[in-house]
C-alpha cells in the first residue's frame, strides 16, 4: 500500500481552501454588486470582509508552514524573482487583500453617514470606486483561484498535481466554495428576506457550478487512473488515484467530496428553486447545501495534498536501462 504525502502538513491545505474561497466569495459578492446591489447591501460587504479575511488568514497558514516565517514575510524577497509562480502569486495575492480589504470598507453601509459627515465627497467617490474595485476584484480572484492550483501543479515530482485540469479543479471549486460562503451570509437568519432575483442567480450558480466540478473532478481522476502505468510516472499517478477512489482516502472522498460536497449542494439547490416558486421556506435549504459545499471543498484540498505521492523517476530510469 503506498503511503500518503506528508511532505506538505494542513496549514498549506487551509490555505488552498481559504484562499479559494475568499476569492470565489468576492467574485460572487461582485456579481451581486452589479445584479441587485441594492438589495444586498449588507451581504456585498460581510462577503467583502469575509473574502479579506480568509486571504489574510491563508496566508498566515501558509507562513506558519515555513522553517523560518518570519523571514517568509520578507515580501519583497519573493516579489524580486520574475520567472517564479511564487511572485506572481505573491502579487497577485496582495493585490487581491488591498482591493477586496478597500471594497469591503467602502461596502460598510453603517459607516456611510458617519464618514459623509467629515468627509463631503466620500459619497462621489465611494459611487465612482466601488465598480472599479469590483471589476478589479472579480480579475484578481479569478489569478488567485486559479493560483491555488498553480501552486501545486509546479511542484515537481508529483504526477497527481502536475496536470493542468489542477488548476481548473481549484478554480471551479473555489467558485463554488465562494457562493457557498455568500449564501451562507445571505441566508442567516438575522437578515432580511432575498429578492427573488437573488435567490434565483446563487441557486442556478450552485447547479452550474457542481455540474461543472463534477465534470472536471471525473476528468482529472480518470486522467489519473489512465496513466501509463509502465512508466514510473504513470504508475505514481496512478497509485495516487487509487488512493482516492478505493485506497484509505477513499472513504472521505466519496462521503464529503462527493456526497457532502457535491451531491447535497444540487440537491438543496434544486429543492431550492422548486420552494421558491411554490412560496416555502429555502433558507434551512440554502444553508444545509452551502455547509455541504464548504465540507467538500476543504476536503478537496486536504485529500488531493495526501494522495500527490512523488514519483521515483530516477529508479523507473535505471530499471528501464537494466531491463
Amino acid at each position: 500500500m503506498a503511503e500518503l504525502q506528508s511532505v506538505w502538513g494542513w496549514q498549506p491545505a487551509l490555505y488552498l481552501f481559504l484562499g479559494g474561497m475568499g476569492a470565489g466569495a468576492f467574485i460572487m459578492a461582485a456579481i451581486l454588486f452589479f445584479y441587485d446591489r441594492e438589495s444586498n447591501k449588507r451581504t456585498i460587504g460581510v462577503a467583502a470582509w469575509a473574502a479579506t479575511v480568509c486571504l489574510i488568514v491563508g496566508l498566515l497558514l501558509l507562513l506558519s508552514e515555513l522553517t523560518n516565517p518570519l523571514r517568509g514575510m520578507l515580501m519583497w524577497q519573493s516579489f524580486s524573482n520574475t520567472a517564479s509562480w511564487m511572485t506572481f502569486g505573491a502579487w497577485v495575492v496582495f493585490a487581491a487583500v488591498v482591493v477586496f480589504g478597500v471594497m469591503a470598507v467602502l461596502s460598510t453601509e453603517r459607516w456611510v453617514k458617519p464618514v459623509s459627515k467629515k468627509w463631503k465627497g466620500y459619497a462621489t467617490v465611494r459611487k465612482r470606486l466601488r465598480p472599479v474595485l469590483a471589476v478589479v476584484g472579480m480579475a484578481l480572484g479569478l489569478c488567485v483561484a486559479v493560483y491555488t492550483g498553480v501552486l501545486l501543479m509546479s511542484v515537481p515530482g508529483v504526477p497527481l498535481w502536475n496536470t493542468v485540469l489542477l488548476p481548473c479543479l481549484f478554480t471551479v471549486s473555489a467558485l463554488d466554495t465562494g457562493v457557498a460562503l455568500v449564501e451562507i451570509v445571505a441566508a442567516s437568519p438575522k437578515r432580511a428576506a432575498l429578492s427573488a432575483k437573488t435567490h434565483r442567480l446563487l441557486e442556478t450558480s450552485v447547479v452550474v457550478l457542481v455540474v461543472l466540478e463534477v465534470a472536471v473532478l471525473a476528468a482529472f481522476v480518470l486522467a489519473m487512473q489512465g496513466s501509463d502505468a509502465g512508466s514510473a510516472v504513470g504508475a505514481t499517478a496512478a497509485a495516487s488515484a487509487r488512493l482516492l477512489t478505493e485506497g484509505p482516502l477513499a472513504l472521505a472522498f466519496w462521503l464529503l467530496v462527493g456526497a457532502c460536497g457535491l451531491v447535497l449542494p444540487l440537491v438543496m439547490a434544486v429543492y431550492g428553486m422548486i420552494a421558491h416558486r411554490k412560496k416555502k421556506q429555502t433558507r434551512p435549504g440554502m444553508l444545509v447545501g452551502a455547509a455541504g459545499a464548504l465540507v467538500g471543498g476543504c476536503a478537496l484540498r486536504f485529500l488531493v495534498l495526501m494522495a500527490g505521492l512523488h514519483a521515483d523517476v530516477v529508479a523507473g530510469a535505471v530499471a528501464k536501462m537494466v531491463a
